[in-house]
């Protein structure tokens, strides 16, 4: 008997050391492919003469182009895995959209409160690039709206939430799954921040804790549909204030 749990201990780890294994894949996968897709698209503008790599219809098409990557690599990763299982996602109904509004108001509150507590601390988090490229034209704002709450927002869900925190749930249960796949999201964001040192780590942090808010609020609602409609309409409302703050088409309305 001592044998036979000993044995059973062992797959059990195993088994848990794969999922790991495999939501870090699954991530990396995501990341390459979708920078892979980008760069495709980037070329085939330029070579047709359509735009310009550093033209804003080239940072949206290559925006559109990578998230498309993402969501690739998760079909085939879950395919050939035979994973489709830990995905969550059903239609929504009257309790969904409770949770999107409170997801959505939570995210808010919680991005403005750790922002002035960093503050305090005189710690500025560094600066994503389409906030940069937006500062600089602010119809970049605009187009991301449509663009992260059909492409950014539904396919990071699909990698972090869906098919990483999903893996990691069969391995380790949800605490530990939101725990890890909220860190890899954090992580993840560095390669779009412009600046460094404490300026990275505190964006890192803040991403990460978004991220455990849009785990737990999958793992209540059991529907992956949910956190991605969180996502885009957050994102989609730090955008449009970035637009007004950067046009100064609040005075305007006024």
């Amino acid at each position: 008997m001592a044998s036979d749990h000993r044995e059973s201990a062992g797959v059990d780890g195993r088994s848990a050391l794969l999922d790991l294994l495999s939501a870090i894949a699954v991530v990396a996968l995501a990341i390459l492919l979708g920078g892979l897709v980008a760069s495709i698209a980037l070329a085939a503008l330029d070579a047709l003469g359509i735009a310009g790599r550093d033209s804003t219809i080239a940072y949206v098409v290559s925006s559109i182009a990578q998230f498309v990557g993402f969501g690739i690599a998760v079909a085939a990763y879950l395919s050939l895995a035979d994973a489709w299982s830990v995905l969550r996602a059903r239609a929504l109904d009257l309790a969904s959209v409770g949770w999107i509004v409170a997801g959505v108001v939570i995210l808010l509150i919680v991005s403005t409160g750790v922002g002035a507590i960093l503050s305090q601390f005189g710690i500025v988090p560094a600066t994503n690039q389409v906030i940069a490229m937006g500062q600089q034209n602010p119809v970049v704002f605009l187009y991301m709206i449509p663009i992260t709450l059909l492409f950014v927002a539904p396919f990071e869900e699909l990698v972090f939430r869906g098919a990483a925190q999903g893996l990691l749930r069969r391995a380790f249960g949800p605490v530990i799954a939101i725990a890890i796949a909220s860190a890899l999201f954090g992580a993840v964001h560095l390669i779009a921040l412009i600046g460094g040192g404490t300026g990275q780590l505190a964006y890192v942090v803040v991403a990460a804790l978004l991220g455990v808010i849009l785990g737990g609020i999958y793992e209540r609602t059991k529907n992956l549909v949910v956190p991605i409609v969180v996502h885009g309409l957050y994102n989609a409302t730090l955008f449009a204030i970035q637009w007004v703050d950067a046009t100064g088409s609040a005075t305007g309305l006024l």
